[in-house]
């Protein structure tokens, strides 16, 4: 019930959040596309999962600690505090306009308010850490630091609702079963250095034929669902055609972002004119 309020208030919200939304990306992609390795880094591709989410408890965190800390009268503690705060919220938003550029639609208008929301509180705590800084305490600085607390904590609300209500930036492979029995393929013939999409069973594969070697992912990018059938083959990849994201084929390993996770990979053999597949890697 709560989801549904949350959804039709923000998208009440595409008067300004859509068009905020298209020069967001364009200022974020113009900064981080050019340069793939930031990128990837920005993502967590190194790290096996998302980046964002692993640096925003940090943040979160410490302005807990400053709001307890002024409750109690430690003004230099929770000063301390939220300059922690500040720049791991920073951090935080240097990795999330890295996923946020490969939004669209619905997604994209949760991660423009998610993200402006969270720029107004480092505003406030940015005016209450310099305030702070100054000999003379003010109830302003306290005041500041608990509406931006209470502003992040509504937006890491929207965040949660982006991860675990629409579904962005998770395995599209968590819950997808191994097995060791090998299941026919649905076609006849692969020809070379070309993505072919194929059935096996209740599975839709991609088959590359490199040479003799035959390789077979899954045909949904762990990323964002879209076929990697209808992607292209860069030096023992394939790249998706949604967003760039690289699988090796011979394992199905991420090598290049958004994706985070793996794709899963299967084994295949020819046998008097058929095809059979079976997974490699269980998870």
């Amino acid at each position: 019930m709560l989801h549904g309020v949350i959804e039709r208030i923000l998208d009440a919200q595409t008067v300004w959040a859509d068009p905020l939304g298209k020069l967001f990306v364009a200022i974020f992609a113009a900064l981080y596309k050019p340069v793939p390795a930031i990128k990837d880094l920005l993502h967590g591709v190194w790290l096996g999962h998302p980046l964002h989410p692993a640096i925003t408890d940090v943040p979160i965190g410490a302005y807990v600690v400053a709001l307890v800390l002024d409750l109690s009268g430690q003004r230099a503690a929770a000063t301390a505090a939220i300059g922690v705060g500040i720049v791991f919220m920073l951090l935080a938003a240097l990795a999330g306009y890295a996923d946020y550029i490969d939004l669209e639609d619905k997604t994209r208008r949760f991660g423009t308010v998610h993200s402006s929301l969270m720029l107004v509180a480092l505003v406030l705590y940015l005016v209450s850490f310099l305030m702070r800084l100054g000999a003379v305490p003010s109830p302003a600085e306290v005041w500041l630091s608990v509406i931006g607390f209470l502003i992040v904590i509504s937006s890491a609300y929207i965040g949660g609702e982006l991860v675990y209500n629409l579904g962005t930036q998770v395995d599209r492979h968590a819950w997808r079963g191994g097995g060791t029995k090998w299941a026919a393929l649905d076609v006849t013939e692969i020809p070379a250095d070309k993505p072919v999409k194929a059935k096996a069973g209740a599975q839709t594969l991609v088959v590359v034929r490199r040479g003799s070697a035959l390789e077979a992912l899954h045909d949904v990018c762990a990323h964002q669902g879209c076929s990697l059938s209808e992607g292209k083959l860069v030096d023992g990849t394939i790249e998706c055609g949604c967003h760039g994201s690289r699988y090796r084929l011979r394992d199905g390993l991420v090598v290049r972002g958004p994706a985070v996770f793996d794709q899963p990979h299967y084994e295949v053999r020819e046998a008097e004119g058929k095809f059979e597949v079976r997974r490699t890697d269980t998870r």
